[in-house]
């Protein structure tokens, strides 16, 4: 079992570049990509790695066009199904992240694998559900004194929706370890993160709020990251890209 994926579980060895960003994506999430990028690209030009989990031929293409693009040739199966799990957890996990949870587990857990990619002395991965309000230039240094920064939840969870890091830190590899062999004793990515940084007291700096800017908080006209997760922020941002379509059409 050690020798499952292992490759993708090390760090990618490369020439490293200074800065750039790391998006990953499956089909069921693909369709934010345009949405993603359009705000992005207004006022930022670092480079991309586009991460495939399962994309479709068309959605690569795309991103090819505007990055890099790596697949991730792992089979999702690693992942425990709602089957597999623990039905004493099932109920606080649901209530947390809703009963649409059992759709969006498998691309959870490969996130870590997917931050191992980067091909950056400091990366920033973002969530394709996050709104670049600004250019990101800000966020880079907040990782130069510990190598990993994200913001915390008030229930002390750590989330990594924006995550700013150093590229080499062991912590990563243990994460994309644990993704495959513990991800049934954990809802998701950010759930196993946090335990692990827990258990092996990780140094971490705290990113600021409108770094990673949470859609249930009051409106911040400085918030640079404008987080829409869940599934209340999806269709969210479904209504706008229907929104923004009709207005072009007309």
């Amino acid at each position: 079992m050690d020798s499952l994926y292992a490759s993708y579980r090390k760090w990618r060895s490369s020439d490293l570049q200074q800065d750039g960003i790391i998006v990953g994506s499956d089909q069921t999430q693909e369709w934010l990509l345009p949405w993603w990028w359009s705000h992005y690209s207004r006022s930022n030009s670092y480079p991309v790695t586009f991460v495939d989990f399962g994309m479709t031929p068309g959605a690569r293409e795309w991103c090819k066009e505007r990055g890099e693009l790596i697949r991730l040739l792992v089979a999702d199966i690693f992942v425990a199904s709602k089957e597999e799990i623990d039905p004493a957890l099932i109920p606080a996990w649901e209530n947390i992240y809703g009963k649409k949870l059992w759709n969006s587990r498998s691309a959870y857990f490969f996130k870590p694998m997917a931050c191992l990619q980067s091909r950056y002395r400091r990366a920033i991965w973002i969530d394709l559900d996050c709104q670049i309000l600004g250019n990101l230039a800000p966020l880079f240094p907040c990782c130069d004194r510990c190598g990993l920064t994200m913001t915390k939840e008030v229930g002390g969870t750590y989330t990594t929706g924006v995550i700013v890091f150093q590229h080499g830190l062991p912590i990563f590899e243990e994460w994309a370890t644990q993704a495959l062999f513990r991800n049934r004793e954990f809802p998701g990515d950010q759930d196993l993160f946090t335990a692990l940084l827990l258990e092996n007291k990780t140094p971490i700096e705290i990113l600021p709020d409108p770094y990673n800017w949470s859609r249930t908080f009051p409106e911040n006209p400085n918030a640079l990251v404008l987080h829409y997760h869940g599934d209340v922020g999806k269709a969210y941002i479904a209504y706008r890209i229907k929104l923004e379509a009709l207005h072009e059409a007309l």
